[in-house]
């Protein structure tokens, strides 16, 4: 069978990563909530209204919750796809190497 086209998933998670905001709030957050302003701290360059429309995306996406006023943390599919990014950023840096 030939492939023209990839996957609707592969698409959605290609879009999320390609975008760099998210894929910093996704590297910057963990299973224990972090504060707002904590967060913006990490997340540098980005405006406060922007990190809230990508914390609500996420949010509606079930990568991260909010567990109190202001405190995000990742889901267990949030979790999943962090690993799936810092797995991509280690082949990333293995490729970097291995082209010297």
């Amino acid at each position: 069978m030939v492939m023209r086209d990839l996957n609707i998933g592969t698409k959605v998670g290609l879009a999320l990563l390609n975008d760099r905001w998210y894929a910093l709030v996704l590297s910057n957050l963990g299973t224990e909530a972090v504060d707002f302003m904590v967060l913006r701290r990490r997340v540098r360059g980005l405006s406060t209204l922007k990190l809230l429309t990508v914390l609500a995306k996420m949010q509606q996406l079930g990568l991260i919750s909010e567990e109190a006023h202001y405190q995000y943390r990742l889901t267990a599919t949030g979790a999943e796809l962090g690993q799936s990014l810092a797995e991509l950023e280690a082949w990333g840096d293995r490729m970097i190497v291995g082209m010297r």
